[in-house]
């Protein structure tokens, strides 16, 4: 969205709140009148824009409570971009909920962005699911342009819609370059022994925990570095990170701001992927993995679909046993040539790359359709 804004007007929409959450919050006294009272649009750079929906409009399920709130939420949003001289916008939706705003703001263009099999998350009971691929579909069939991050993506949702393509996720490359250039230790990392096998990113149901105690304990010299917010629904994961956090070279750092995360990534000596084999995971191409390379890291993977590609770049575990012995091999694969490699495939996976390709895929579909006539 900054890139695009280099030469766009942007407003990024922040999550819709839910009823139930903010209930929660109200009864437990931690919704102030501050936060009600905050503005709800706020310019971050030029051309870019945030707007947060409304608190006292949460997404509902009940009627007429629900046709209400999106109305105030509809009303509100438009507000914000009369207010910004907005009007036949783009819509660039994200997520299968979100099949219910189409068609609300005089869009000239609907598209539909998918970065993960939504219906492999943890947790998800069968009739919920079902219920996500049904809007899913319509949204897909809606949409005038529709995007995907990888190619198992690409093979399960192109057959709705033609005007499908696989973009994948990209880097910030010349941050993340710089950011290993400088090699400065963030102070949530200093003494932290060498080597540090690092995992940076969202902790959620997708990691396989039990591989990382086993490298924690293949590895007891070495510290293995958790950076990321702690986001889990299943109490597999949740237990195996326990066990994990018990590890006297096991650090938690917990969750960092984007504009960090490279200097986090640099300090590290080995970049990891430690996915468990999930429906979820088999459909993921994780932006990590070209932020790992972008610093010159050597990258150790469980064998996910997102890495066949790079493997000459990168080491892929068929199982647990190869996963902790590769780890080894990655620590010796550290030279400047190596990392030179490694930072040369990153800088051909570019965001700019990415969002030119985008803007080419949009421009196309506009000349194509008119915008909508």
């Amino acid at each position: 969205m900054s890139l695009l804004a280099g030469a766009n007007q942007v407003l990024y929409v922040e999550p819709r709140p839910y009823l139930r959450p903010v209930l929660r919050r109200a009864v437990r006294g931690e919704i102030s009148l501050a936060e009600l009272r905050a503005p709800r649009l706020r310019a971050v750079r030029p051309g870019l824009y945030v707007f947060r929906p409304p608190l006292y409009a949460p997404l509902s399920g009940r009627e007429p409570l629900a046709t209400l709130t999106k109305a105030l939420r509809v009303a509100s949003l438009r507000r914000a971009m009369r207010r910004l001289g907005m009007s036949r916008p783009i819509l660039w939706l994200f997520r299968p909920e979100m099949a219910d705003i189409p068609g609300d703001y005089g869009e000239k263009l609907l598209i539909y962005h998918i970065v993960d099999e939504y219906t492999g998350y943890e947790g998800l009971d069968p009739a919920r699911a079902e219920a996500m691929r049904r809007r899913e579909r319509e949204l897909i069939a809606r949409a005038d342009l529709v995007l995907v991050t990888s190619r198992a993506l690409l093979e399960s949702k192109g057959g709705i819609n033609p005007n499908t393509h696989w973009v994948p996720n990209g880097v910030d490359y010349e941050r993340f370059a710089s950011a290993a250039a400088r090699r400065e230790d963030p102070a949530e990392m200093v003494g932290l022994p060498h080597p540090r096998l690092g995992y940076v990113g969202a902790i959620n149901d997708k990691i396989d925990a039990d591989l990382l105690l086993s490298v924690a304990e293949a590895y007891p010299w070495a510290t293995l570095a958790m950076v990321g917010p702690v986001r889990v629904e299943g109490a597999e994961t949740r237990a195996g990170l326990e066990r994990l956090r018990s590890r006297p070279n096991v650090r938690f750092v917990g969750q960092v701001p984007g504009e960090r995360v490279p200097e986090f990534v640099a300090a590290c000596d080995v970049g990891l992927l430690p996915y468990r084999q999930s429906v979820w995971t088999q459909h993921i191409q994780p932006l990590k993995l070209y932020e790992y390379l972008a610093c010159g890291l050597p990258v150790v993977s469980t064998e996910i679909p997102a890495v066949r590609d790079e493997g000459d770049v990168v080491f892929v575990a068929r199982d647990h046993r190869a996963f902790v012995a590769l780890v080894r091999q990655a620590l010796g694969a550290d030279n400047e040539a190596l990392r030179a490699a490694r930072q040369e495939r990153a800088a051909r996976n570019t965001w700019r790359e990415r969002v030119e390709r985008i803007s080419a895929l949009i421009e196309a579909t506009l000349s194509r359709t008119g915008g909508r006539g």
